[in-house]
């Protein structure tokens, strides 16, 4: 049931990024609901289900961009092994963990989606999309982090996760 609830999600808000979303521009750029819905799914529920629901949701991009087939699956994969900075426990918000990996996450796409590109033989001004595609849509992605963070923590079936997980103690 998990996955069918990831999979109409990443459904949604892939419409819904190819829809309404070039219409909300932060810092110039357009913030992706898909790479912060896999970065929250890896960081909330975890490496294994998110093996599974981070390629679906880069299909799901895929399917409503112009980009070729496979470039958001290959440039979300690395998302999963984001899950390590969970596990680090630098600091006690869960919520600052998942900011951090989705500019990360933010970062490594952009990179991994405009080497997909350069070879395929588009041309990708890498100077312009470093400065200013790269670094706003890392900044703006973090800003919608808590849009999408939330709703998915609720949803998580691990009891005493919901609002109280935004901040804990670490056990000393």
């Amino acid at each position: 049931m998990r996955y069918v609830v990831a999979a109409g999600a990443a459904f949604f808000l892939a419409v819904l990024g190819a829809s309404a979303m070039p219409s909300v521009k932060v810092l110039g750029v357009t913030p992706d609901l898909i790479l912060i819905f896999a970065v929250c799914w890896t960081m909330v529920r975890g490496q294994r289900e998110a093996a599974v629901v981070v390629p679906l949701a880069g299909l799901m991009k895929d399917l409503t961009t112009s980009d070729p087939v496979g470039t958001s699956v290959l440039a979300l994969a690395p998302i999963v092994l984001l899950v390590v900075i969970r596990e680090l426990r630098a600091v006690e918000s869960d919520l600052v963990l998942t900011l951090i990996a989705v500019v990360a996450g933010s970062l490594i796409y952009a990179l991994l989606s405009m080497t997909v590109l350069t070879a395929t033989g588009q041309g990708v001004p890498w100077v312009d999309g470093l400065l200013w595609v790269m670094l706003p849509t890392a900044i703006g992605n973090a800003l919608f982090t808590p849009i999408v963070y939330l709703p998915v923590r609720w949803l998580s079936p691990e009891p005493g996760q919901g609002m109280a997980r935004l901040g804990r103690t670490v056990p000393l």
